[in-house]
């Protein structure tokens, strides 16, 4: 009797081990997964840029209020339901109000920067026709510098690009929604390959960035445009660093030709340098074609899942 009672509690114990594994994976597989952030989290080093006073405006969502050297501002987040003063904001960007652009919707709400070029700007929210005031710090009154332009990226898609003393800045927009798909910055320039789609900041550090797009497959070329500039009298709060495009490769240089001259023998070497005549014809041509064959071409892997026609503009 003891002999089987053990045996069976063996057993037991033996398959419940056995099965443990499978029921940890079927309760992984099935468990929900967290839902991607629309924008990369915000470096630990650059998070004084995009800290500030931050306001409870409903709707779960948080306006955060700045008033700096770049001028006001309230980056608008969303942070959920149960946020509450003292939680942290430091999720997802689903708007933008600067003197630049002081209007922006999200959420089934709109928000317009008012007084934005005086010292007490003021953040007006409407939310189903009631509106509501939260004043920015106390900053100063100054010229508006941001500059935008829209751009079609096909796809039922277009981008927002904005410049501003901090850099250039991407929105992603999907036709019908009214929350921005994806946001680029200089801190997180390119979408990953993931996304489905090309799109990326060149250059965001440097003189002149530029916007790069491809939402269609084929042989479809890849769009690009030029950041709209400065307005005149502002500068960027950055270090200008031009980049090296890594996509481009090196000019090839021309080929060494090595020419080996055999003296008479009845003639002595003669003291002092040699004189070498480089030959003509078909090397010297060839040395000059390999000199200027470069290749500026980019080759970027078709945007998955979206089909559409979007004729790009030039981009310098």
């Amino acid at each position: 009797m003891r002999s089987a009672l053990r045996t069976s509690i063996v057993t037991a114990a033996l398959a419940g081990a056995l099965l443990a594994p499978a029921a940890t994976a079927i309760a992984a597989a099935t468990a929900p997964q967290p839902v991607p952030s629309t924008r990369a989290p915000v470096p630990s080093g650059d998070n004084g840029r995009y800290e500030g006073r931050p306001v409870h405006v409903g709707n779960g969502m948080v306006a955060v209020l700045r008033n700096g050297a770049e001028g006001p501002e309230a980056w608008i987040r969303y942070v959920g339901d149960q946020w509450k003063p003292g939680d942290d904001y430091m999720t997802h960007v689903v708007g933008l109000v600067t003197r630049g652009q002081t209007t922006a919707e999200a959420y089934g709400a709109s928000f317009e920067l008012t007084k934005a070029q005086t010292t007490a700007p003021v953040l007006v929210v409407t939310t189903k026709g009631v509106a509501k005031s939260y004043p920015l710090p106390e900053g100063k009154a100054g010229q508006v510098c941001s500059a935008e332009k829209s751009q079609d990226i096909g796809a039922g898609m277009s981008a927002k690009l904005f410049t501003s003393p901090d850099g250039p800045r991407a929105e992603l927009w999907v036709a019908g929604e009214d929350t921005a798909w994806r946001l680029l910055d200089r801190s997180y320039p390119s979408l990953p390959e993931s996304a489905g789609i090309t799109a990326r900041i060149v250059n965001p550090s440097g003189a002149a960035p530029g916007f790069e797009w491809k939402t269609q497959g084929g042989g479809t070329p890849l769009g690009r445009t030029a950041f709209p500039a400065l307005p005149k009298g502002c500068e960027p709060n950055y270090k200008i660093t031009e980049d090296q495009a890594a996509d481009k490769p090196a000019p090839k240089p021309a080929p060494t030709v090595t020419v080996h001259v055999r003296p008479a023998a009845d003639v002595k070497p003669q003291g002092g340098a040699q004189t070498v005549v480089v030959p003509k014809g078909g090397v010297a041509a060839g040395a000059q074609y390999a000199a200027e064959d470069t290749d500026d071409s980019v080759t970027v892997a078709a945007g998955a899942g979206l089909v559409a026609s979007s004729p790009g503009s030039v981009w310098p």
